[in-house]
């Protein structure tokens, strides 16, 4: 089998979507769940998934405040993790990106790695997460970084026009 590429391209191709991100390509073995991201389609172990989503600085222009912030949660989520990063990355049509991992136990005895990139264009932030066993994750870690490649950011949405007073539409 093979992955599924987006081969389409220009405004009216067809295409997978999440908020302002392009899914281009999903790496054989994965599936694509709509408003999620992917989960690896595998029997009988539990399942690696990438999280896809978005969200919007508060204030500033740059993802440190923010980033900050989800350290912190993570530190009051997780039992004693473990956070290598942030460090800077790369993404094509960013502004800035951002690289963390986290390494945390659960109650079962396993433990999982969060590999995290968070992205910046303008106000906007885009975040991609692979969630996995830190036994999965050298199986896993290169279909995830040919995802997160492939991935693309779309531009913002049009505003709608604005109703004025005297009823023009601007």
């Amino acid at each position: 089998m093979t992955d599924w590429v987006q081969i389409q391209t220009g405004p009216n191709a067809p295409f997978l979507a999440i908020g302002r991100w392009e899914v281009r390509l999903v790496p054989h073995g994965w599936v694509y769940v709509p408003d999620f991201g992917l989960r690896k389609a595998e029997e009988g172990v539990v399942p690696s998934n990438v999280a896809v989503n978005q969200d919007m600085l508060l204030c500033g222009d740059k993802l440190a405040l923010y980033i900050d912030a989800q350290m912190t949660l993570m530190r009051n989520t997780f039992q004693e993790p473990l956070i290598a990063g942030p460090r800077p990355a790369e993404f094509a049509g960013a502004d800035e990106a951002v690289l963390l991992m986290v390494k945390h136990g659960t109650l079962n005895g396993y433990t999982v790695v969060q590999v995290q990139n968070y992205v910046r264009c303008g106000t906007w932030i885009g975040i991609i997460t692979l969630t996995t066993l830190e036994r999965e994750l050298l199986n896993v870690r290169q279909d995830f970084e040919r995802f997160s490649k492939a991935l693309a950011i779309q531009p913002p949405e049009a505003e709608p026009p604005q109703e004025q007073q005297d009823g023009a539409i601007r």
